[in-house]
């Protein structure tokens, strides 16, 4: 009985050693599974140049829609004051209506009887001379005025009109262009769905290879297993090799982004004035017509991404400046009046830090910018960026709210090491 048992006992580990076709089977199943890994790992990283390209687009998109807010509020400050050109005009008719009133019998006498007929009237000839030269250069004097104030109005009318058809293609254009944003937002939400769900993919293909090579190992001797530890590092060489490589392509598809961006800023730039120049010539050929008071300058904020990666928050007027003496002593930003629902974008390339209400400041949104520099913006309606985000400068990060004839306010900080410092420069630079 007891040789038996010690038979038994002496074959169990022989039982339990792995055949050769047993080895072979768990490397391959690690193999596959480190293949799935490395396909989902180029998967999550197309994926990712994919959200970058949208993010670009979507970057375009709001530089388009926030130029077309810019526009309709030009349009709207146009309409204003040809407004106010005709309701002058008006006033002025009628002011000069009410004093031409008490000598209209004499006119009418005159348009009966022409001013010569007054050398008939008995009398002195030198007295009655003067009187008919008077009278003629009264009539001349008042017929110009009338004529040039009827020009004045027309002109007014005109303009009143043109501003209102601008205002009504420029509104146009822009929910033309916020639909295209809307189709880029469920874009990248889209981009953002799929990449992670194909990070979920790589990290779950991960474990599965490792726990198949962990099986690998217990079954192979130590040969293999060495074998195996110089493949690991090959891969994990071959992995950081092309880590750097695509880093690099990142960077050089940055710079040229940038490139790109500034090139289309310019070109708007030069497109703006352009129909400056174009608009400036219509006015000095109506002003020739009938002279006008110009409305008084605007203080316009239209977006531009200059080199750099540097943004205008905010399309619309400068209400309050930095250094501008306030209720609580000098401001420490700037606070730009915009119509309700304009489009906010980032100031600058960066990280949202903070995205979320914040005492009075209502819903809050901090961008580290890097090298210390920090933008806080207050006043929004909605948050379109979430905190850990990744911003490009121009993309979209929120909306504003105030809608109606009062519309919103956006204030704008820029701090460095924490302290408030004047953000003109910063939007001022274009290096």
């Amino acid at each position: 009985m007891l040789p038996a048992c010690l038979l038994a006992t002496l074959a169990a580990p022989a039982l339990a050693q792995p055949s050769a076709r047993d080895v072979r089977d768990a490397e391959r199943t690690a193999t596959e599974r480190r293949r799935a890994a490395e396909a989902a790992t180029e998967r999550a990283r197309a994926l990712a140049e994919e959200e970058i390209r949208l993010a670009e687009r979507r970057v375009e998109a709001a530089a388009r829609a926030q130029a077309a807010e810019a526009l309709v509020e030009e349009a709207r400050q146009q309409l204003i004051a040809a407004r106010r050109d005709g309701q002058a005009a008006s006033a002025e008719m009628s002011r000069r209506a009410a004093a031409l009133r008490p000598l209209l019998p004499v006119m009418l006498r005159l348009s009966l009887w022409p001013a010569e007929t007054v050398l008939a009237v008995p009398g002195e000839p030198d007295d009655a001379l003067r009187g008919a030269l008077v009278l003629r250069g009264l009539v001349r004097r008042l017929e110009e005025e009338a004529a040039a104030l009827r020009l004045a109005e027309q002109a007014a009318q005109e303009a009143e009109r043109r501003a209102a058809r601008e205002a009504e293609s420029l509104a146009t254009a822009e929910a033309a262009a916020r639909e295209a944003e809307a189709v880029l937002e469920q874009e990248l939400a889209e981009a953002r769905r799929r990449r992670g769900a194909a990070e979920e993919a790589e990290e779950r293909a991960a474990t599965r290879a490792a726990e198949a090579a962990a099986r690998a190992g217990d079954l192979a001797d130590v040969l293999a297993r060495l074998e195996r530890e110089r493949q690991r590092r090959e891969a994990e060489e071959r992995a950081n090799a092309a880590a750097r490589a695509a880093e690099a392509a990142r960077r050089a598809a940055e710079e040229a982004r940038e490139r790109r961006l500034a090139e289309a800023a310019r070109a708007r730039a030069a497109e703006r004035a352009a129909e400056e120049a174009r608009a400036e010539a219509r006015n000095r050929t109506a002003n020739r017509a009938a002279p006008r008071e110009e409305p008084p300058p605007r203080q316009a904020a239209a977006p531009v991404v200059p080199t750099g990666g540097r943004a205008v928050p905010v399309a619309g007027r400068v209400a309050t400046q930095w250094g501008e003496a306030v209720a609580g002593g000098p401001h420490r930003g700037i606070t730009y009046a915009a119509a309700g629902g304009a489009r906010v974008v980032s100031p600058c390339n960066g990280r949202a830090v903070f995205a979320a209400p914040f005492r009075s400041f209502g819903l809050l949104l901090i961008v580290d910018c890097g090298a210390g520099y920090h933008f806080v913006l207050a006043g929004l309606d909605r948050l379109d960026a979430s905190a850990g985000q990744r911003l490009l400068a121009g993309e979209p990060i929120g909306v504003l709210g105030g809608a109606g004839a009062a519309g919103g306010s956006l204030y704008v900080e820029l701090r460095r090491n924490g302290q408030p410092v004047d953000p003109r420069p910063w939007f001022a630079a274009r290096g």
